[in-house]
């Protein structure tokens, strides 16, 4: 919305309505935002996100910092505690104006190389010598960082608006922010802002088209101290957005309808999903999206812990995961494990973990979403004994083994006649499983043979040893040297004993794919190449074939991009046998360095 020159003297000129306010209540959340934890701080008292009075979070209270030894290490402490560059100067005492409640610390004294406020020295929580009055403020650098964005939509728009709303000159409706009490009751804040009537109008959410004058909000401790740069955003549309404050203004933006904010807001908790390895940050985001009814949010949270499922499993957020949300990851087919046996293993851990909120019918369901026919016929034969839900669901158990015995010892062309097959039936199609043979990794930083292999992803081209032992290795191989690695053809224990060969390729420069009389789209690119079989199956560009009356085979090649073996990141198909590796910014999930780790994963199904 562009407002001209007119306009705005005309704001200049309003006076504020003398006839009794009329008000509207309005709930914000669907559901609440967690609680601070303890130690955590923010800033207060400015209409500036990089500055403001340093407030501490303890024992279900914020409360405020005495400016008694306050210096430029303890401002240091603060800004990186909050996820900024630096800080610029530690504010005296009273620049920010006066707190509210207790006052936590007092005669803080930090190095300045310290992870949070809480791990300085101070005389301790609660014990001071001073009053609000001299409650210590900062001044943090305001440049973004990777976990921050800075949203600007403001196009032609002026921004003496901005400076209309900081003077509050003419301002006809008020907005009042209220807190939720640990007593279960809400309580008036001190945040009130007074904005326009006229400018609040292009969001319905506002009711300011209706014949009220006030509304007040109900919001949470973490979120009130952000309702005046939500309202500002609306006036000038421009408005900082960090890791702290996302989750917030995600839901201030969605309530009153300020989609592009919301969206791109939502794309800061995409930046933020690998930085949690406790998994809890995307077990909670997951939870909100669904809540905020945000399903491009919940999409790429499940995507996120589906190509990450085997960490999920073993986090401290596993025993957190709604039956829910393990359906939903279950039911994928970029689920990324080892195997389909590490499914059941890990349903079956989550069950233990749960047990007294899982019923039998539930567990049920979560069983039926397990890929019994992609488990090894030796495996199978070995669950009655190893599984620790068989006793409980004997007969889903029976059924569920009998398929996959079916599925490894029949032809796919008589499965597909039988009485119970479904055309859309997942239990045939394989995950992205990263155990051998399926799967080899490359790893682009390490020029020569290194440390021994730690992370079950990393199964690599060569093997050697290692003080003596028999070892897998880090090796780069020359990048015009083709690698060789062999699977079956297909997971079927039909084809145990028949291979197909691959040829993979990594390519770095045009010059490595001019030399293979290759012109490839864009750099780096992998290739992944059927070597001439006796038999010939449909994918990667190979044609199709039968395979010996089986059925026709595809194979579905993934490119799986992991930051340095710590989480997957991105995922690639392979098309016409070559995958292309996106740019830095393109990349699903962000990885932080260049230390990319290349996946080579075999997907043969029936089709």
């Amino acid at each position: 919305m562009l407002i001209h020159g007119t306009l705005l003297s005309a704001f200049g000129m309003l006076l504020l309505r003398v006839s009794p306010l009329r008000s509207v209540n309005l709930s914000l959340y669907k559901s609440e935002i967690r609680s601070p934890e303890e130690g955590a701080i923010r800033l207060a008292g400015s209409k500036t996100r990089s500055q403001g009075r340093v407030e501490v979070y303890l024992h279900g209270e914020w409360g405020t910092v005495c400016h008694n030894a306050w210096d430029l290490p303890d401002a240091q402490v603060v800004c990186r505690q909050l996820h900024f560059t630096g800080a610029v100067s530690a504010a005296a005492g009273g620049t920010f104006g006066e707190g509210t409640g207790q006052i936590w610390l007092d005669q803080t004294k930090c190095v300045g190389t310290e992870n949070s406020l809480s791990n300085c020295s101070y005389n301790g929580w609660g014990l001071m010598d001073c009053s609000h009055k001299d409650d210590a403020g900062v001044i943090c650098v305001a440049g973004t960082s990777a976990t921050e964005s800075f949203v600007d939509h403001s196009l032609e728009l002026s921004e003496d608006l901005g400076q209309l709303f900081d003077s509050e000159e003419g301002c006809d409706f008020l907005i009042h922010g209220y807190t939720y009490r640990d007593d279960g009751l809400w309580e008036m804040v001190n945040t009130t802002v007074c904005a326009h009537r006229m400018i609040l109008s292009r969001f319905p959410g506002f009711k300011a088209s209706t014949d009220v004058d006030q509304i007040s909000i109900n919001l949470t401790q973490t979120c009130h101290p952000h309702l005046p740069s939500l309202i500002r955003y609306v006036y000038t549309r421009k408005l900082e957005v960090s890791r702290t404050t996302a989750e917030c203004i995600h839901q201030l933006a969605s309530r009153f309808g300020m989609r592009r904010l919301m969206e791109d807001a939502g794309r800061l908790f995409t930046k933020l999903l690998p930085e949690d390895p406790s998994f809890l940050t995307q077990v909670s985001f997951y939870e909100y999206s669904v809540g905020a009814g945000d399903r491009v949010l919940q999409e790429n949270c499940l995507q996120y812990m589906a190509w990450n499922f085997q960490k999920l499993s073993t986090s401290k957020a596993w025993s957190s995961v709604s039956a829910e949300l393990l359906q939903a990851l279950l039911s994928r087919s970029d689920l990324v494990v080892p195997g389909e046996t590490f499914v059941l293993a890990a349903l079956e851990d989550w069950v233990s973990r749960v047990n007294r909120t899982t019923g039998e019918e539930q567990q049920a369901a979560l069983l039926a979403r397990v890929r019994f026919p992609m488990i090894p016929a030796k495996e199978l034969i070995e669950l009655r004994f190893t599984s620790a839900l068989y006793s409980a669901h004997p007969t889903l158990y029976q059924e569920k083994v009998l398929k996959g015995f079916q599925a490894h010892s029949l032809p796919f062309g008589t499965l597909k006649n039988s009485s119970n097959f479904q055309a859309d039936d997942r239990d045939y199609q394989p995950r992205i499983y990263t155990a051998p043979p399926w799967s080899v990794a490359y790893d682009q930083s390490v020029e020569t043979a290194g440390r021994p292999i730690d992370n079950p992803y990393d199964r690599l081209f060569v093997r050697g040893s290692h003080r003596g032992k028999n070892t897998q290795y880090y090796k780069k191989p020359s990048l015009r040297t083709t690698a060789h690695h062999s699977t079956p053809v297909h997971t079927s224990a039909l084809f145990d004993d028949r291979k197909v060969d691959w040829q993979l390729n990594l390519f770095n420069e045009q010059s490595d794919c001019a030399s293979r009389g290759l012109l490839c789209d864009s750099l780096p690119a992998a290739r992944m190449r059927m070597s001439t079989s006796k038999y010939q199956y449909q994918g990667q560009g190979q044609g199709q074939g039968q395979g010996q009356g089986q059925g026709s085979i595809r194979y579905s090649n993934r490119l799986l991009l992991s930051c340095r073996g710590r989480f997957i990141f991105h995922i690639v198909d392979f098309k016409g046998g070559f995958a292309y590796v996106p740019a830095g910014a393109n990349v699903t999930y962000p990885c932080p360095n260049d230390g990319y780790i290349y996946h080579f994963v075999v997907r043969p199904e029936y089709i």
